[in-house]
């Protein structure tokens, strides 16, 4: 039985970056940003491969046009279109075949819902595994099984979706493990000069689609399969992978995972269990496992908490909303707003910032200004800045910029310019910003980035004075102040840093 006791997969040996990568600001950059939206600790030839194709698609490097780099890892139709550089599709027709004596030994709890099974196959490459599940339920109710089943079925590769959809298959998906199931690939499968297709009737019952599992699950499920996957991601984005199947289970739900990966995963709702020389996960929810919800690891928000703080954001618009209703003063000019970092940092944690800045879109467009912060409006500014919709951006800030001059909104001002490549007015604000805070770090970085490398002097002064404006605000920070990574796409001062240095050699 599983203790109440939250466990925790065995800490793991820390994986050193590559040299080549901490060499070059452009790997690094992508190593650091594939690690943070898709899980993943790609590997050192994969980023050399995506940063050619990056390179390629944006017509300059990293360093030229950071913004364009941005973009591409942001949209999640680019991101599908280059997870084909970071995923390993090796797959093939009942693979761990073992996994599949079990289910076929499941069969019958299965039937006993009374209802489809509701089936998901995630990490599913170029969709053999899918339809081996397919296979195996609809051979077993030719055979009189009462049963129904649908299986949605998903990749962070959009190629090898596609290539799933297609479902056309040479000899090397049938390899020699399969001699036990032949009986059941010859059933489904249809010979077609050297390749072989999924019978129509098993197509029809997987949708295949694109999807990053670190987004979490829509859907209940009954039985979810994500075998060997778990391999490429960091130890914390392990967790919240496990955390998101396990919250996607139904009560008594199956998991299965890699059979070489079972062993380092514990985890309160899910049961470890032994059948069929294959271990399994069953979700269960008896008084003696801890909830979910109460379920908390070091730098991990838990349940909990990210319930109280989506609480705290509705309490908020509520507010705001009230205020709206309230008059405004017609006698009393409305104070400066005034920004803070943290507060800005805390409304992108939440859906990235998208429901802030909706909210002061929406309010923007009713002519409801007076109660928004300034927080609130410069969030708004970096969120549609991030996703490249450079008019609302430049509306809300015109708004900011009516009650605040100060350095967030003088930085602001030059990202748009930046992200425009206006190098010359965004220069002018970079230093406007410098000049009001000189910890304001991402002000000078910005300078250096724009400056000229022609004249060495001058460029390794700039540079010097960026690194010193990063040390100075890291000082600080101990007293919790200095929270300007926001500005900067939530990447460390450290990160930076590392950058200029690598710079002034």
């Amino acid at each position: 039985m599983v203790s109440e006791k939250a466990v925790v997969m065995p800490d793991e040996t820390p994986v050193e970056i590559p040299e080549e990568v901490l060499s070059s600001p452009s790997l690094l950059f992508l190593y650091y940003r594939i690690e943070h939206i898709l899980g993943i600790r790609a590997r050192s030839e994969a980023l050399q491969n995506l940063n050619k194709y990056l390179e390629k698609t944006c017509g300059s490097t990293f360093i030229e046009n950071p913004a364009s780099y941005e973009h591409l890892l942001t949209s999640r139709e680019h991101i599908f279109n280059i997870s084909k550089f970071l995923t390993v599709n090796e797959t093939y027709f009942f693979r761990e075949g073992e996994h599949f004596e079990l289910l076929r030994e499941l069969m019958p709890q299965f039937a006993e819902l009374k209802r489809p099974v509701q089936i998901c196959s995630a990490a599913v490459s170029t969709g053999c595994e899918a339809y081996s599940i397919a296979m195996l339920f609809d051979y077993y109710i030719r055979n009189g099984l009462r049963i129904d089943f649908t299986i949605d079925a998903f990749d962070v590769n959009l190629e090898a979706i596609e290539a799933a959809k297609i479902a056309r298959y040479t000899v090397n998906s049938i390899r020699d493990n399969a001699a036990d199931w032949r009986h059941i690939l010859d059933s489904y499968l249809i010979q077609d000069n050297d390749d072989y297709v999924i019978s129509p009737n098993i197509q029809s019952k997987v949708r295949f689609f694109p999807h990053n599992i670190m987004r979490g699950l829509e859907k209940q499920y009954d039985l979810i399969f994500f075998r060997n996957s778990l391999i490429y991601f960091s130890t914390k984005n392990r967790l919240n992978v496990i955390n998101n199947l396990a919250d996607s289970l139904s009560h008594n739900g199956f998991l299965f995972l890699g059979v070489s990966e079972t062993s380092s995963v514990k985890h309160p709702l899910l049961l470890s269990c032994f059948s069929s020389n294959a271990f399994y996960f069953k979700k269960t929810g008896g008084a003696s496992i801890l909830p979910l919800s109460e379920w908390s690891l070091k730098n991990i928000p838990s349940q909990k908490e990210n319930i109280e703080k989506l609480t705290d954001t509705k309490k908020t618009l509520e507010k705001t909303k009230e205020n709206l209703q309230t008059e405004p003063s017609q006698t009393l000019k409305p104070a400066p707003l005034s920004i803070n970092s943290d507060e800005i940092t805390g409304i992108i944690k939440l859906e990235e910032g998208k429901q802030n800045a909706e909210n002061v879109l929406d309010m923007l467009n009713n002519g409801n200004t007076d109660s928004i912060s300034g927080s609130c409006l410069a969030a708004a500014v970096l969120y549609y800045l991030h996703i490249q919709h450079f008019d609302i951006a430049n509306r809300i800030l015109a708004q900011l910029e009516k009650s605040n001059s100060g350095v967030y909104t003088k930085f602001l001002r030059g990202e748009y310019y930046f992200m425009l490549k206006q190098g010359e007015n965004s220069l002018k604000y970079f230093h406007e910003a410098a000049a009001k805070d000189k910890l304001f770090w991402p002000a000078f970085y910005r300078i250096v980035s724009l400056s000229a490398e022609g004249n060495r002097t001058s460029y390794e002064y700039k540079i010097k004075k960026a690194i010193e404006s990063i040390e100075l605000s890291q000082t600080g920070k101990a007293d919790g102040e200095y929270n300007y990574e926001c500005f900067m796409g939530g990447f460390s001062p450290d990160y930076f840093l590392r950058i200029l240095k690598k710079k002034l050699t």
